[in-house]
């Protein structure tokens, strides 16, 4: 481009938004007016030209700053990145530190009128990770994009689908968590049912009133999304043993609504579902979580059966006191099973939560117990006082078991596991002011909860497929009273899959 035709082009691009600020900020309609005229210049505007020298040497993204010129600089970005795709893909070059430097300094507000561009950047940053098989690169950038346009994080979109499979995949669990941790309440909005009037760049609610199918901030969401991200983040909780958190996701699975039939994503996350209350509680509940559809949880439990068989062996055995050889006999038979799902190293952790479990229980019987009859009660190896002293003591040291291991002599046999009395004793004696910091706590979580919820019900009341559904919903009562579809389901809802799908 000659210098003439460059500095024509220039001012264009530094003329929104007006820098330095104004004294009185632009209205909502007037910022919007502006922004719509820039995008459509820049639509305009041959890639050759955005790509093209500056007067004095250089380029566009030299002169243009990323936390101001958010839309300018995007377009350059993605104008030089097409231009040179081979040499653009390499991480350390130019163009990626231009990338990452952009997803740490956009500007939230402009990039919803960009979303389709803003979430080819993100793909770019993840292909260029991948291609050079360092994904472990891709994710800061990444998760900036996510937390800067939603710091709530609370609106599902692909780039969060992405994401969780790309720290799944790079064994990268804990860099995963200030998106996973961030609860997920809403999806990306139909503009057709949009009723607020409200501009992208307004003061929302909630980021599902500027995250909608028009503004492209995410791709199309099919049934499938939801469920895998959930599954992906259960299994990074896994990783890192957060395992109510592990399940919560894997419930959100389960409930997913559907006519008639379970997915192949809910057969797998049910599996796990049932290993990981073992772990985490000692138990499998007694049914699944009653949202859940009364076809799928039957077909869940018949296809999820040697899971269901381990946890009633898992069961009766600490009920009889002991027999934890047959809970090992288990696992071994089915251990071909446990591998071709994927599920060996959970099983694995399931007989150590046997162990955990069948001496927390103890608890409850005794107020001492020497360690022989300990070991005799739940390890396979009845004989190998040490090794029980040795798990008993992490326990402890974990916080796991409130007790103590008296050792007056050097003998294991003449050792004795002793309980405390109560919460209030003990070397984890809790106190009253940490038991109230932990109900005010919680109580501070289900205000948050119940928020989410009115604003959701709220939302959903104004809905014109709402009002549709309540109308047909009347009309056809005798009709689904003798076997319809999920009364839970609205037309239009996402499409449920067959087992027998690709999931």
């Amino acid at each position: 481009m000659a210098p003439k035709d460059m500095e024509s082009l220039l001012p264009q691009l530094l003329s929104f938004p007006p820098h330095p600020p104004p004294p009185i900020p632009l209205s909502d309609a007037a910022y919007d007016k502006e922004i719509r005229i820039l995008r459509k210049s820049l639509n305009d505007t041959p890639a050759s030209s955005l790509t093209g020298g500056v007067p004095n040497g250089g380029d566009l993204l030299d002169i243009l700053d990323p936390s101001i010129n958010t839309l300018p600089y995007l377009y350059v970005l993605l104008a030089h990145i097409n231009a040179g795709k081979q040499k653009a893909s390499i991480i350390g070059g130019p163009l990626w530190f231009k990338a990452l430097d952009f997803f740490e300094r956009f500007d939230p507000v402009q990039v919803r009128y960009v979303g389709a561009e803003f979430r080819r950047l993100v793909v770019y940053i993840r292909d260029a990770a991948c291609s050079g098989n360092k994904r472990t690169a891709a994710i800061r950038p990444i998760r900036s994009a996510i937390l800067r346009l939603d710091p709530s994080g609370s609106c599902f979109t692909s780039t969060h689908l992405l994401f969780a499979r790309l720290c799944l995949e790079a064994s990268c669990f804990r860099a995963a968590k200030p998106v996973l941790d961030r609860d997920i309440y809403e999806f990306p909005a139909s503009s057709k049912t949009q009723s607020t009037g409200q501009l992208p760049c307004s003061q929302h609610d909630t980021s599902a009133g500027f995250i909608t199918d028009q503004a492209e901030l995410s791709a199309v969401i099919t049934y499938r999304d939801p469920l895998l991200y959930f599954l992906y983040g259960a299994m990074i909780y896994m990783a890192i043993k957060e395992w109510h958190r592990a399940i919560h996701f894997l419930e959100a699975v389960l409930t997913a609504p559907s006519k008639s039939h379970a997915s192949r994503i809910q057969v797998e996350a049910y599996k796990k579902w049932v290993l990981i209350n073992l772990i985490a509680h000692g138990q499998v509940p007694g049914s699944l979580p009653r949202t859940t559809s009364p076809q799928v949880a039957k077909q869940l439990r018949t296809l999820g059966k040697p899971y269901e068989a381990l946890g009633d062996i898992f069961k009766d055995g600490q009920s009889k006191e002991a027999d934890v050889r047959r809970l090992n006999a288990e696992v071994h038979v089915g251990k071909e099973k446990w591998s071709e799902d994927h599920n060996m190293s959970l099983v694995l952790q399931v007989l150590d939560a046997y162990q955990q479990y069948t001496i927390i229980k103890l608890e409850s019987t005794y107020a001492a117990l020497p360690l022989p009859l300990v070991t005799q009660r739940t390890s396979p190896n009845s004989r190998n006082h040490a090794e029980t002293a040795q798990y008993i003591a992490m326990m402890i040291s974990s916080g796991q078991l409130n007790a103590t291991l008296e050792q007056k002599t050097q003998d294991p046999h003449s050792w004795v596991l002793r309980f405390a009395s109560s919460s209030g004793t003990g070397p984890y004696a809790r106190s009253e002011k940490e038991s109230y910091e932990e109900l005010v706590s919680q109580a501070a979580t289900t205000a948050k909860l119940a928020e989410h919820v009115r604003e959701t019900d709220r939302k959903l009341s104004l809905s014109k497929e709402y009002i549709n559904w309540i109308k047909q919903s009347k009309k056809d009562k005798e009709s689904s009273a003798n076997g319809g579809e999920d009364p839970l389901m609205m037309p239009g809802q996402f499409e449920d899959e067959d087992i027998m799908g690709d999931g």
